[in-house]
């Protein structure tokens, strides 16, 4: 219902028409077909309900070594999101902040298992959520807000048997989508900082929700296929390959190759500020190597979420709450696709402090995981 990007003037491309859309709408859905297939395929082990047990056995130093890591991460994104961001020209720093995302998460989930004892601790705890909510809301953090949103959803969901489960993961994405469409409207304001101003907007919010402004993939593909083969080669591999090379500095590899077809080609000046067009991971995967590639990496991709989840349901029940909810999380960028490396940016500065924090706590818990994590079925009463 909405309009199809303008490509003209901004890329110098030819404009979108309905027939491009039909044309390069079989992609997509043929590249989530094959991926899905792959997984279902592939999964073989069913997701747990967990018992929130286990945690309780924490020792208070564990727990208040828990909040001072939010306190810390909390205070170096705020850091990281003004000060430090002028003083080097890494974009990831500017991504810091999305560690309040693994913290959020994090916190909850330990309140959730029943960590938190003391009303001082659930009130530190409720007071770091709700500043990483506010801060990481607006609108050029939208999917730092949703993470968050997703995370906790999914990190509380754990507890719920499938079909409960199923409704809690509704209302989260129904949150989530909201807020998106709130965060892309203050975009129309005249302070972008203004995060008042998305709730003065809700009239082009819905406009934006219903027309599906946000849900622009299928422009961004045509727009992929305007470019490859016709003025670029496909990458063949080498867009995954920036996610290993795009942290090193320039100053350090003064030549490294810019990323993404946009730079590449010179169509859209860095100084004219953010994309914001994105052409899902299926069009990333047609610019690596065309339909082949996209059969390829679906299936690549199929294999790599099945075996990452089947690992993590081996996990302590916390870390596996945790972890799902922020991979689950991950998921909404990876698959509206755009920048490859900052995708996988977004999952290793989101799950830093979950990482830190069960490395620290590496022995405790493994003798936690010990009496049986995951509860079996249970046996049926009979009577004589």
């Amino acid at each position: 219902m909405g309009e199809w990007i303008e490509t003209v003037y901004t890329f110098g491309l030819p404009p979108i028409t309905d027939e491009d859309a039909l044309e390069v709408l079989p992609f997509i859905a043929f590249g989530e077909f094959v991926l899905m297939a792959t997984y279902c395929a592939r999964m073989r082990r069913k997701l747990p309900v967990v018992a929130a047990e286990g945690l309780q056995r924490l020792p208070p130093r564990t727990v208040s070594s828990l909040l001072a890591l939010g306190i810390v991460f909390f205070f170096l994104s705020e850091y990281a999101r003004s000060a430090a961001f002028n003083l080097t020209s890494s974009s990831y720093v500017f991504l810091f902040p999305l560690t309040l995302i693994g913290v959020a998460t994090l916190l909850v989930a330990a309140w959730r298992f029943g960590a938190l004892h003391t009303p001082f601790q659930k009130g530190v705890c409720l007071l770091i959520v709700v500043a990483a909510a506010y801060n990481n809301f607006g609108a050029f953090l939208r999917f730092q807000f949703v993470g968050l949103v997703i995370g906790i959803a999914v990190a509380l969901s754990v507890f719920y048997v499938p079909r409960k489960r199923a409704v809690a993961l509704l209302l989260g994405a129904i949150v989530a989508v909201i807020a998106f469409s709130l965060a892309g409207a203050v975009r129309q304001a005249d302070n972008v900082n203004d995060k008042a101003a998305a709730f003065q907007h809700t009239g082009t919010s819905w406009e934006r929700l219903v027309a599906g402004e946000d849900a622009n993939m299928l422009d961004g593909f045509a727009i992929v296929r305007f470019v490859y083969p016709e003025l670029m080669d496909f990458t063949l591999g080498t867009e995954h390959l920036e996610v290993l090379t795009r942290p090193i500095p320039r100053e350090l590899w003064p030549d490294k190759p810019v990323g993404g077809y946009v730079n590449k080609l010179g169509l859209r000046d860095a100084s004219q500020g953010i994309l914001g067009i994105s052409q899902s991971i299926y069009g990333s995967f047609y610019g690596e190597g065309g339909v082949i590639g996209i059969a390829v990496f679906a299936v690549l991709y199929g294999l790599g979420l099945a075996a990452i989840t089947e690992w993590m349901t081996t996990l302590h029940p916390f870390l596996y709450s945790v972890l799902r909810g922020l991979f689950v999380a991950w998921m909404i960028p990876l698959l509206r696709g755009g920048d490859l490396p900052g995708i996988y940016a977004w999952l290793g500065m989101s799950s830093l402090t979950v990482l830190m924090f069960a490395w620290s706590n590496r022995r405790l818990l493994k003798q936690v995981n010990q009496p049986a994590p995951w509860p079996g079925p249970r046996p049926i009463p009979i009577r004589a």
